[in-house]
């Protein structure tokens, strides 16, 4: 081939690649827009909020401060459009997380029956109070798998909602339908059950079926820039924020150690990624996105009830299941553990991208010693030929390593 005939067709090959990688941005960007929340469309949907509260169709202790007093402002829209709503809000100069499974209330299941009456007139028919708690009483039992008395559930209800309510007491139509919206949100009563517990993010209150919870990213520490666009330059930092890391890992074992200890049944995690998790400004790190979490009960009946030819057919996200090849049916019992996923998704990396674990470029003093009980964390020793869970055991090694990483007074820290 002569010279000018190749140069000519290496041109071409360039142009026909540099077409496809323009295209392929192109289309990478139209998905973002076609998914990406706007903020328009969330400003509209709390004047929704605020118009129904405005007729009494809906109510809570935030309602005034939403929709009277404007002191909760919205500031920008966090979610997808398929997915939950999730805003960035300012209260009293404070930042703060709005949240709904819904946009609207109407999306909801409502207990309230309406019809029109023999005058063309719509009347609605609310349940009484002790039908409304037995429906409570039953959503709750579903949720925590586990028999309420109803003690406990008036009790669980007054937290809830935080408003004056006395037990008894009939509530009205809008509090009834907004308490029951929030009841029906299983991340709003996850989060509710370990309030009070550091790793997970207050609930100041609610509106309709919004709730309101304290404002925790997950900053730097789990989701590091990578590179500064202005400098070109990359302003990850290695060795020198080690201590910073090494705390956070150490809380994310509390943590996981709270999960098994809080509850009757521990609290399974089957969506591990660092954006679900916040970091406070102690570093302690807590749980903000607990959609795919689950008490052991729950989770045993999401996993067993599968059909299977291999194992891998009965992975729900990240909790992983076997299958039981002569019933062709997936186990109900985990295969892997909580402790498994965060040392494979926050601890090493996820996707398996070079130096993005949290726990990345530790100190040379611990380095071989702590890379060894990670790939034990990721990658149980096997028995058997059956996969072997994370132990206790490896929990401790990683903590005792970090603890002494942090103790240590070596230089090249």
């Amino acid at each position: 081939m002569a010279p000018r005939t190749r140069k000519r067709l290496c041109k071409f090959v360039f142009a026909g690649l540099s077409l496809l990688v323009l295209l392929a941005v192109l289309f990478v960007v139209w998905r973002f827009k076609a998914h990406r929340c706007a903020d328009q469309e969330s400003r509209d949907t709390l004047k929704k909020l605020c118009e129904e509260y405005t007729r009494n169709k809906v109510t809570g202790n935030l309602c005034p401060d939403m929709c009277t007093a404007h002191s909760i402002i919205f500031r920008e829209c966090l979610n997808y459009r398929k997915g939950k709503k999730v805003m960035l809000a300012e209260w009293n100069t404070e930042k703060v997380i709005l949240k709904s499974q819904y946009s609207h209330l109407q999306e909801y299941n409502s207990l309230i029956s309406r019809h029109t009456d023999s005058q063309g007139k719509t009347v609605s028919l609310q349940p009484d109070m002790a039908t409304f708690l037995m429906v409570v009483k039953n959503q709750l039992r579903a949720m925590l798998e586990v028999d309420i008395p109803y003690a406990a559930v008036m009790e669980t209800v007054q937290k809830m909602w935080q408003m004056p309510w006395k037990i008894h007491e009939t509530m009205s139509v809008a509090t009834m339908e907004s308490l029951w919206s929030l009841l029906q949100q299983d991340e709003y009563l996850t989060m509710q059950y370990f309030q009070g517990n550091k790793h997970f993010p207050k609930i100041y209150g609610s509106c309709g079926h919004f709730y309101v919870m304290e404002y925790t990213p997950p900053g730097d520490t789990l989701s590091p820039r990578w590179l500064n666009f202005k400098t070109g330059r990359e302003i990850i930092k290695s060795a020198t924020d080690w201590d910073k890391r090494a705390k956070v890992a150490l809380s994310f074992l509390t943590f996981l150690t709270d999960l098994n200890t809080f509850h009757t049944e521990p609290l399974h995690l089957c969506d591990v990624k660092p954006k679900n998790y916040g970091v406070s400004a102690d570093l302690t790190i807590q749980a903000i996105d607990v959609d795919m979490a689950f008490f052991e009960t729950k989770m045993r009946g999401i996993l067993g009830q599968g059909n299977c030819t291999k194992n891998e057919d009965c992975d729900f996200v990240y909790c992983t299941s076997s299958c039981d090849l002569s019933r062709r049916r997936c186990s109900e019992h985990r295969a892997n553990n909580n402790l498994q996923a965060i040392c494979e998704k926050i601890f090493v990396g996820h996707h398996g991208v070079p130096f993005s674990g949290l726990l990345r470029s530790p100190p040379a003093a611990i380095a071989d010693r702590l890379n060894k009980a990670l790939q034990e964390c990721v990658k149980p020793s096997k028995s058997n030929n059956q996969s072997q869970k994370a132990s206790p055991e490896t929990l401790e090694t990683i903590r005792d390593l970090l603890q002494e990483s942090l103790q240590s007074n070596e230089p090249n820290r």
